[in-house]
């Protein structure tokens, strides 16, 4: 009986225990729960100013292309790339919600020639024909962040081509010709290059292209009327003509020799000469008979009249 009610006595006092941790546990946690409340209230009661959250300067990047006349396509540029075309256009484009102002800078120290463009904007361009020639380029492009940083990005060694070495070919006379009148040299011409202006200079040659004597420069069309017909017969003639854009030549020439000049008609001149047929010997016999007897008779005359006078 007495272990009994030993057991159940422990037993009461364990409820007990664990139904007063309980109730501490709630008391403690409505105590605490108004604190908390009044916490949250009072932060979200404050009327604190917005805060902009402002990216990395390290999260903004650049893409370099180009395109020209032939080529509409944007293509990427890296270092060392070699791009080419009539007017080639670079650009720069930054990303944009971390972009206030861009820069961008192409440095062609050979020629020595620099562009640059700086505008309130993520994208630039810039039409690289203004460098006025081909050359090995720096292209620099700098962002200014809206974080207040600054971020410069750099691309050496890239050559930019704008400008082509035009094309020209003779076309008359062009090799096996006989002129003897004026005739009209002719050639073609090319460029890609649609801006260019073409001159040219005409050449000829009488020793087979050894040597070239000018007939007309800076010409705009693509003839010259040539008057060959005062010149020295010959069929060891040969024509150049030379282009230029201004920056670049180029020359072509008759594939073969040409005669050329007066040809020359010789008149042959027959002259006669009549002889006239000579005295018979009697007759001149006879004549030197008399002129002897006439010489006599004059001294025979000449002394008879001293003798008689």
């Amino acid at each position: 009986m007495k272990p009994r009610l030993n057991a159940l006595i422990r037993n009461t006092c364990l409820k007990n225990t664990r139904i007063g941790f309980v109730v501490l546990g709630l008391l403690v946690f409505s105590l605490a729960l108004p604190v908390t409340s009044f916490k949250f209230h009072n932060a979200a009661s404050y009327a604190l100013p917005p805060v902009e959250f402002l990216p990395s300067a390290d999260i903004a990047a650049v893409n370099l292309s180009y395109t020209s006349r032939t080529n509409l396509i944007d293509t990427p540029v890296k270092s060392g790339d070699t791009i080419a075309g009539d007017h080639v256009i670079l650009k720069s484009e930054w990303t944009p919600s971390l972009v206030n102002r861009t820069r961008l800078e192409i440095d062609a120290p050979a020629i020595p020639s620099v562009l640059y463009l700086e505008l309130d904007q993520p994208t630039l361009e810039i039409d690289t024909r203004a460098l006025g020639n081909n050359a090995s380029c720096i292209i620099t492009s700098t962002a200014w962040l809206t974080n207040g940083s600054i971020k410069v990005v750099q691309f050496t060694d890239i050559y930019i081509g704008n400008f082509f070495v035009p094309k020209v070919r003779v076309i008359a006379p062009n090799g096996g010709e006989d002129w003897t009148s004026p005739h009209n040299i002719t050639w073609t011409a090319s460029d890609v290059n649609a801006d260019s202006v073409l001159r040219f200079d005409v050449m000829f040659s009488d020793d087979s292209g050894q040597s070239f004597e000018t007939l007309a420069s800076s010409l705009n069309q693509t003839w010259f009327e040539w008057d060959c017909g005062n010149l020295d017969r010959s069929d060891t003639y040969i024509v150049r003509v030379r282009v230029t854009d201004g920056i670049y030549y180029n020359s072509d020439k008759s594939d073969g020799t040409f005669t050329a000049g007066t040809i020359t008609t010789t008149t042959t001149t027959t002259t006669t000469t009549t002889t006239t047929p000579g005295l018979e010997p009697r007759i001149l016999a006879f004549v030197a008979i008399l002129l002897f007897s006439s010489g006599v008779m004059a001294l025979v005359v000449y002394y008879a009249a001293r003798k008689w006078f």
